[in-house]
């Protein structure tokens, strides 16, 4: 109570005149709706008349921090100061000439001066400062006329989705700690009016067979309920369907619609809460019949012709009946046309022209893509595109520092990355990026050292996109339309680590392009890595680190090829299937992707399997470190890799959300994955009761170095989530609260001969069900639409690290960080809450 109290003083600083009849509202809810959501019904209360925001959304404590905020502007409000500034203002606003001078500095002065005093105008109006009106929200008053406003407005909505007997009332409890209230909307929706026939009323003869043709398309339906919403939605297919088919000028004004019985007896329809729906296609007034166009002339202009600086001269090339007018002859029209969809002599189609304008966006050349159309009589029209082109150059770079800190030693350093970006450089539209950096970094040593020393570290990547895919020359014309993309690329990095040096080129080749609107495919014939790495074994902490690697080795834990000398390359190819909108973050969709992955396949066409001849020779390992490792590693695996996904709508701002994850990889080589192209398991984006890659492998204990996990890596992977979200409040952004399951783990495709992993780190049939960890937790999200900061806690249920029937941990959870062990030593608590911070959701 005293908490409440607090609260409650905090929140509400000002006292508020009421007039007559009026409330202060401080809860708002729904009751006898079971057909339809209460999310649903909120969203019909006008913004003014919601109840103010509630970051703890709890009943009875009244914590609204805006409120408060707005308050405290109207507190510190000063009308003088307000007026004298209001006054100097208009004073240097009316030093400018009111005319347009053409002069940027001067109308750019003019636009500043004229918002400010806009601004102030509202402070003064208002009686509050701007920066308090923007972060607050003021107190809500609701008065009798609003709450009668609003019941009338949610029983129409009611009626108008087919409750047509629907009644709404409101009931005002004033709430125990506080004179506010909680007002309730009391529902009746009575028994909804379904249709028996929907009948079509057309008098345009070639309308009515082209709506005819399509009538299984139809958005509403027999069984259906008379719900406006479902026809508007038809009506604007209807629309969508003339217009693809020549009727430019058709509009949904023309469709008009009505509900009736066959004796056209209003009570017995009313009684019967049942009967016919006609939706009637009106011819235009004045006319038997709509008109049908069809597209004389196509025209695509490379430049914005409203844009009067432009006084180069045109050029005009015609491919396929379509005239392509630009400037200086800077675009391929050839490929450009491919992107172009409609010719001259069609129907006027009006989704030809969006895809003709969403491929042209897609080029990523054009600063818009936009159209027009002309009729020129009663049966053509001349349809414009126009596009301005994008700058052929432009630079970017974002130098920066860094601040290194380990035990009393530091270091600062810095680094400049720049990227070049040029597009249509060869007249095949294509994008060509080329990136460089150099660092100077500061670098803690892992293993113990308490020094930090500076490292260089410089690298470029280069790369080259196309909007086409072609092989010997020929582009594969059934991809023209679905967004084709190849790209090539190659890189290069050069570091100083403090355990040696490392050298990395890389080479890639990649095509993609989208079968359907919610599907990508994505192959990579071409992805290489060689790395040279040399260890520097006359320095004590270099040679401290590789002793370690080598220890770890002998365990089973393969982290040292992350450092090894190496060359990697494979050919992969991903299907991905996604029918998300972001717009719906709680909509139901599936999300699935499947990798495949074949590393090192041209090396069991060779005799030698462990080494690329020419490779060795171009690229050969340096031994002036003294560096024991001068034999490059090769590496031959087959990897395949499945993730679903699949989200189900609960409530307008609830969803569940769950995961199955799977991934096999065979190293048939030495019997050893390159480090990158392992499963890992823990984590934000995994099982977040585990730390990141701590979780594994099977039933060993995770290995350690210092004291600490190092990444645990394994060749097959096994796990799942299931989660469940709510939308529990908003404040400048969504807050959400979460709940989830998590249950997985890796194993090892080959038998580990080491004691502490012996039958336990590899995958066996007869005991892999028994080794899954699981965890549980809750999250908050806050969710600014285009970023969401994501706060996950998870808590270890079953721990497959310890003994057969000793593996359910959750009743060793405690709070605290340390505990005493059996030994009586204090340790680190590792069943304790495992914080985890994530951008986005996890799945």
């Amino acid at each position: 109570m005293l908490l409440a109290f607090s609260i409650t003083a905090f929140s509400c600083s000002r006292q508020i005149q009421l007039k007559e009849n009026e409330y202060l509202l401080a809860e708002q809810d729904f009751s006898g709706n079971s057909a339809i959501h209460s999310e649903d019904l909120a969203d019909l209360i006008p913004l003014e008349q919601r109840p103010n925001s509630k970051p703890l959304n709890l009943p009875f404590i009244q914590f609204t921090p805006r409120v408060w905020m707005y308050n405290f502007g109207l507190n510190t409000y000063d009308s003088t100061k307000q007026a004298q500034k209001l006054l100097n203002a208009e004073r240097q606003l009316a030093q400018y000439p009111t005319e347009y001078t053409g002069n940027q500095k001067t109308e750019r002065a003019k636009t500043k001066l004229k918002r400010k005093t806009s601004r102030l105008e509202e402070n003064i109006e208002k009686e509050n400062g701007w920066f308090w009106r923007n972060i607050g929200e003021p107190q809500t008053v609701l008065s009798e006329e609003d709450m009668k406003e609003t019941s009338g407005r949610i029983e129409r909505y009611l009626k108008d989705i087919g409750y047509r007997d629907a009644s709404v009332a409101y009931d005002l409890d004033t709430l125990i700690t506080t004179e506010k209230y909680k007002l309730t909307y009391e529902i009746k929706e009575g028994r909804g009016y379904r249709i028996d026939t929907v009948f079509y009323d057309i008098p345009d003869r070639k309308l009515d067979s082209l709506i005819t043709a399509h009538k299984d398309e139809r958005r509403i339906k027999t069984g259906d309920l008379f719900d406006i919403r479902k026809v508007q939605a038809e009506k604007a297919r209807l629309e969508l369907l003339a217009k693809e088919n020549g009727y430019f000028e058709f509009l949904s004004q023309y469709i008009e619609h009505e509900a009736f019985n066959h004796s056209y007896d209003l009570q017995k329809f009313e009684e019967e809460k049942h009967g016919n729906l006609r939706i009637m296609v009106l011819n235009p007034p004045g006319n038997a019949r709509h008109k049908s166009y069809r597209v004389s002339e196509v025209i695509f202009k490379g430049f914005d012709p409203y844009n009067t600086d432009v006084n180069v001269s045109a050029d005009t090339t015609v491919i396929n009946g379509v005239k392509y007018i630009t400037l200086n002859k800077s675009l391929n029209e050839r490929l450009l046309d491919n992107k172009v969809t409609t010719r001259p002599g069609e129907l006027y189609d009006v989704s030809s022209v969006s895809e003709t304008q969403r491929q042209i966006g897609l080029l990523n050349q054009f600063s818009f893509a936009s159209s027009q159309v002309f009729p020129i009589n009663d049966d053509e029209v001349t349809l414009e595109y126009f596009a301005p082109q994008m700058p052929k150059y432009s630079f970017s770079t974002g130098p920066g520092l860094n601040h290194v800190y380990n035990s009393g030693s530091s270091f600062l350093g810095f680094g400049v990355p720049v990227t070049l970006t040029a597009r249509n450089w060869t007249k095949r539209l294509e994008l060509f990026e080329a990136s460089g950096r150099i660092f100077r970094e500061g670098q803690p040593s892992p293993l113990g050292t308490t020094d930090v020393r500076g490292s260089w570290e410089i690298g470029t990547n280069l790369s080259v996109t196309y909007p086409n895919i072609s092989f010997f020359g020929k582009d594969i014309e059934k991809l023209k339309l679905k967004n084709p993309r190849s790209q090539f690329g190659a890189g290069f990095n050069y570091s100083e680590p403090f355990w040696g040096n490392r050298l990395n080129f890389r080479l890639t080749s990649t095509y993609r392009w989208q079968p359907s609107r919610h599907t990508t495919i994505i192959f990579s014939p071409l992805d290489a890595n060689l790395i040279n790495t040399n260890y520097n074994l006359n320095d004590p902490a270099g040679k401290s680190f590789y002793d370690e690697l080598v220890n770890q080795a002998n365990l089973g834990n393969n982290i040292k090829t992350t450092f090894d000398p190496q060359f990697v390359s494979s050919i992969n190819g991903s299907y991905v299937y996604n029918d998300q909108n972001l717009q719906e973050p709680y909509g139901s969709s599936k999300f699935l992707r499947i990798s495949i992955e074949s590393g090192g396949t041209l090396l069991n066409l060779s005799q030698n399997k462990d080494q690329i001849g020419f490779i060795e020779k171009l690229f050969p390992l340096r031994s002036d470190f003294n560096s024991p490792d001068t034999v490059r590693k090769y590496f031959r695996f087959i990897k395949l890799n499945v993730d679903y996904r699949r989200y189900v709508n609960l409530a307008p701002s609830s969803s569940l959300a769950y995961r199955l994850n799977f991934g096999v990889a065979n190293p048939y080589g030495n019997k050893s994955l390159p480090y990158e192209k392992n499963f890992f398991v823990g984590g934000s984006n995994s099982v977040r009761a585990w730390s990141p890659r701590a979780l594994g492998v099977g039933s060993a204990f995770p290995d350690t170095a210092s004291g600490n996990i190092i990444p645990q890596a394994g060749d097959i992977l096994l796990e799942g989530s299931l989660e469940v979200r709510k939308k529990v409040a908003r404040f400048f952004g969504d807050i959400q609260l979460a709940a989830f399951v998590d249950a997985g783990n890796i194993w090892k495709w080959h038998q580990i001969n080491t004691p502490a992993k012996f039958d336990k780190a590899n995958f066996d049939f007869k005991r892999f069900y028994k080794e899954f960890a699981v965890g549980t937790g809750f999250g908050i999200r806050y969710d600014l639409s285009y970023f969401q900061f994501r706060f996950d806690w998870g808590i270890k249920v079953m721990d497959p690290s310890r003994d057969e029937g000793d593996r359910f941990v959750l009743d060793e959870f405690r709070f605290k960080r340390q505990i005493t062990n059996a030994e009586g030593n204090t340790v680190n608590n590792p069943y304790r809450l495992n914080f985890n911070l994530g951008i986005g959701y996890p799945f």
